[in-house]
C-alpha cells in the first residue's frame, strides 16, 4: 500500500511541475517608422525550463510560407522549443536600413518581455542579437530545425 501511495504520489507531482506548452501566434500587419513587417510565434515544449530560442529574420513573402508550414516541419526533438519569425516587406539582407534595424530591436524587445512575463531565463538584447538567423530562401530552415522528411 506504501509503494501504490508513493506511485500516485509521484504521478501527481510530474503533472503539477510538468510544463507542455503549444502556441502559435500570427502578427500579419504590423507598421513601425514606415516599415511594414509581420510576426509569428511558435513554441512546442514539454518538460523544459530553459527554452531555448531560435530568431529567423526573412522577407514578408518567405515569412508567410514558414509561418503556415513551420508545424508540419517541425519534430519533437529540437534544438530549439521557441521559434520566433519576423518578415518585413521588401526585405533586402544585403542592406539593412535604419527603419528595419529598429523594427528588428521591437521585435527583439517583444521575444524579452514574453521570456519575462514567462518565467524563463531572460536574454540580453546583444546576445538576441546575435542569435539571429537570416533566411533567404525557403529549403534553409531544415539548416536549423531537424525537419520531418
Amino acid at each position: 500500500m506504501t509503494q501504490f501511495i508513493f506511485i500516485l504520489i509521484l504521478f501527481n507531482l510530474q503533472i503539477l511541475f510538468g510544463q507542455n506548452v503549444n502556441i502559435q501566434i500570427s502578427d500579419y500587419s504590423l507598421k513601425h517608422n514606415g516599415v511594414e513587417y509581420s510576426t509569428y510565434q511558435f513554441v512546442n515544449s514539454s518538460y523544459s525550463l530553459s527554452r531555448p530560442t531560435l530568431i529567423i529574420l526573412t522577407n514578408k513573402d518567405l515569412f508567410l510560407n514558414f509561418s503556415n508550414e513551420l508545424s508540419n516541419l517541425y519534430k519533437s526533438k529540437q534544438e530549439y522549443t521557441d521559434v520566433w519569425i519576423l518578415g518585413i516587406t521588401n526585405f533586402n539582407q544585403n542592406g539593412i536600413t535604419f527603419q528595419e534595424k529598429e523594427v528588428i530591436k521591437v521585435f527583439l524587445k517583444q521575444i524579452m518581455k514574453y521570456r519575462s512575463d514567462n518565467n524563463l531565463p531572460l536574454y540580453t538584447l546583444e546576445s538576441l542579437e546575435s542569435e539571429i538567423v537570416i533566411l533567404k530562401n525557403k529549403d534553409e530552415i531544415c539548416k536549423y530545425l531537424t525537419c520531418r522528411n
